[in-house]
C-alpha cells in the first residue's frame, strides 16, 4: 500500500474515532432526587438474638396432644448472624422514600442438645421502611425507620419423620441509614444499615442491593 493511501486511511480512521467518541465524552448526569419506582434485590446480613422468642406449636400428627411452647433458649439459640437474600419494591419521591420487602435467611443452627429433636426450617423478615431523602453531590442519604416482623420456624423430628411445626414471631422497630447512587435513570445501587434497640431480638441488619425500574426524566447533559 502506498504511503498516500495509508495516510488517507489513517485520517479516515481518526475521523471515525472522533465522531464516535464525541457522544461518549458528553457525560450524562441523572437527577438522583427524581421520582421513581424500582424493584430492589440484593444480599443482607442480620445479627440478632432469638433466645427469648416464644415458639408456639402449629400443627402435628393427627390425634396427638398439643405440647407446650418452647423458647429460643431451649432450642439452643443465642446471638447469631445469618446471611440471606432481600427483595422488595421501592418508591422514591423527591424528598422522601418508601420501601416494602422481605429478607429470606439461611437456616439457623439448632443447639447440640436439641439437634436430634428439632430441625430449623426458615427465617424470614418482612418489613416496611420510610424516611426523608437528602442529596450530597451524586449520592442520596436515606435516614428512616423500619417496622416489620421476624418469623422463625422449626419442626419437631419424630420416629416417623417430621412432626409438629413450631413458629415464633417478633416485631421489628428499627432506625436505619442508607446511601443511594443512581448512575442511570433505570438503575440504583444502595447500601443500608439498620438497628432495632427496642425489641427482644436486638437485630442489626446490613444490606447491599441493586434496583431496576423507572425514574422521571429528562436527564441533564453536561457538555
Amino acid at each position: 500500500m502506498h504511503r498516500t493511501a495509508r495516510t488517507r486511511l489513517a485520517m479516515v480512521a481518526l475521523g471515525v474515532v472522533s465522531i464516535t467518541s464525541a457522544p461518549a465524552a458528553a457525560q450524562t448526569r441523572v437527577d438522583p432526587l427524581a421520582t421513581g419506582i424500582f424493584a430492589r434485590t440484593g444480599f443482607v446480613l442480620n445479627s440478632f438474638d432469638p433466645s427469648s422468642m416464644g415458639f408456639v406449636p402449629q400443627r402435628g400428627p393427627r390425634g396427638s396432644m398439643t405440647p407446650p411452647g418452647i423458647t429460643g433458649k431451649q432450642l439452643g439459640f443465642g446471638r447469631m448472624a445469618l446471611a440471606g437474600f432481600t427483595a422488595g419494591i421501592g418508591f422514591d419521591a423527591r424528598w422522601f422514600f418508601v420501601r416494602v420487602g422481605a429478607d429470606i435467611y439461611e437456616f439457623p443452627e439448632i443447639g447440640e442438645a436439641q439437634a436430634d429433636a428439632f430441625r430449623a426450617r426458615f427465617t424470614t423478615h418482612a418489613w416496611l421502611s420510610a424516611g426523608p431523602r437528602f442529596r450530597i453531590g451524586p449520592v442520596v442519604l436515606n435516614p428512616g425507620v423500619r417496622v416489620g416482623a421476624l418469623l422463625m420456624n422449626v419442626t419437631e423430628i419424630g420416629d416417623r419423620g417430621e412432626g409438629r411445626e413450631y413458629s415464633a414471631v417478633d416485631g421489628v422497630y428499627a432506625v436505619e441509614l442508607g446511601a443511594q447512587w443512581r448512575p442511570f435513570r433505570w438503575m440504583e445501587l444502595d447500601a443500608n444499615v439498620g438497628h432495632d434497640p427496642f425489641s427482644q431480638t436486638n437485630a442489626t441488619t446490613f444490606s447491599i442491593a441493586a434496583s431496576f425500574g423507572w425514574s422521571r426524566g429528562p436527564t441533564l447533559t453536561r457538555r
